[in-house]
This record gives C-alpha cells, structure tokens and sequence, in this order.
C-alpha cells in the first residue's frame, strides 16, 4: 500500500526515512525474525508445526486487519485495493508455510528477498508510530520477509532455476491484472502506473524515467534481483558438486 502524506501533522504522527525512528524500526522488525527463527530451529518436529501454524494465522490476521484499517472510511480504488506485491505476498507467505507448495514458496522467497526488501531500506511510510498504520506498514513486511528467512533456515527451502520460473511466471500474471486496474483508476499499484495523483509515485520510482519507459526498467530491476536472489544458492550448489 502506499501512504498519503498526512496533512498538518508533526512529531510522532510523521515517519520520515533514513532517520532514527527509521533504523529503530529496520533493526526491532530484524530482532524479531532472528528470534522466531532461534525458537523454530530449537523445537521438535510437531512443536514447529505448531509454531508454523500460528505464525501463519498472525499473519493472515495482519493482512486482514492492515487492509480495515486502511480502508476503514471507504474503498479507494485509487490506494485501497490490496494490489501491491506486499499486500499479495502477506497471503501468499501463511499459505506457503502451511502448504509448503513449492509454487508459493517460491514466489514467497523471491518476493521477499528482491521486493519485500525494498519496503525496509525504501520505505513509503509516512505515519509515525501514532498511527496505527505505522505499525501494520512494519508488521506486514516483517511477515513476509520472515517467512521467506523461515523457510530458508528451519524449513530448508533451496531454490533452483525451477523455482525462478515459477516466482517469475507468478510476477507476469500479476503484472497482467494489474497493470489493466491501474490505467482504468489513475493508480499506482506495484508502481508501474502513471496515476494523475503524482504523489502516489515515489522519488526512487519517478527517477526511474517517464511512463511506461519505466516500466520496462522496473521489470528488468525485478528480474535483475530475481537473479541475485538466486545466486548464492547456484554458487552453493556449484560447491557441493565440485566437492
């Protein structure tokens, strides 16, 4: 989701990046993936179940509730719909963890580690920690990206160029959906848009070029992280086969 600025509001109302608030926040959301992690590699087969379960109903919950609380005065088509890659990824990571299909695990980990990333070190948050928004923006990456590193740790999932096919099949399917919503409602979603509202485009975004040059850019930044993504694990599977 992309946050509107608030209007005539300071202190901690406002989230500003690159400051302190923003590093507090990086680091608390990391401290807390380290220690589910630490508990999920300690217990027993049906005690990680059990923990997996109840990570993926919290994140289910979040990803509900994140969704009312942006739209608790009304559905904006233009914001509201739960179309970017981290509102669709929020459910894409419970149901990876409870299914362990390897479609959704593979989508999840390539989201999260070339896209869900981003929202940490470029985030569009602008309300700070009194608003409750500030707080489902940190939670709902955190769910993502923990449960892309909680697959890899405790569950040992490896991808492999199979997997890079199908997280890259899954990323033009959804680029084929929203791409048509985003011209029919002047929106932004996955920031592939040229909206009316320009501030619905983020600097970082804007830099990239003019629409829809920038969009051809974006799919190849995408692709591109794809592959970097993947890259340890090939050099990996490099070393155990020449060992």
């Amino acid at each position: 989701m992309t946050p509107v600025d608030p209007q005539n509001q300071a202190g901690w109302d406002v989230f500003a990046p690159y400051g302190g608030l923003h590093v507090v926040s990086v680091i608390a959301c990391l401290c807390v993936i380290a220690a589910v992690v630490m508990i999920g590699r300690r217990l027993d087969k049906r005690g990680e179940r059990s923990l997996r379960y109840a990570l993926s109903a919290f994140a289910i919950s979040v990803s509900v509730l994140y969704n009312v609380a942006w739209n608790w005065n009304g559905i904006d088509p233009v914001t509201g719909l739960p179309l970017h890659i981290c509102d669709i990824g929020g459910l894409i990571a419970p149901l990876a963890l409870i299914t362990l299909n390897r479609w959704l695990r593979a989508t999840l980990y390539f989201w999260a580690i070339a896209l869900t990333t981003q929202a940490f070190i470029q985030p569009t948050l602008t309300f700070g920690p009194s608003v409750a928004l500030y707080w489902f923006f940190w939670i709902a990456h955190t769910v993502i990206l923990g449960a892309a590193i909680y697959d890899i740790v405790v569950l040992r999932f490896r991808p492999d160029w199979s997997d890079f096919g199908r997280a890259c099949a899954v990323t033009l399917g959804w680029l084929a959906v929203v791409m048509p919503i985003n011209i029919l409602f002047d929106a932004n979603y996955g920031f592939i848009g040229d909206p009316k509202a320009k501030e619905l485009i983020p600097p970082f975004v804007a830099a990239l070029g003019p629409w829809p040059e920038r969009v051809v850019v974006i799919s190849a930044l995408v692709g591109l992280g794809f592959l970097l993504a993947l890259l340890p694990w090939r050099l990996a599977a490099r070393e155990r086969t020449a060992s």
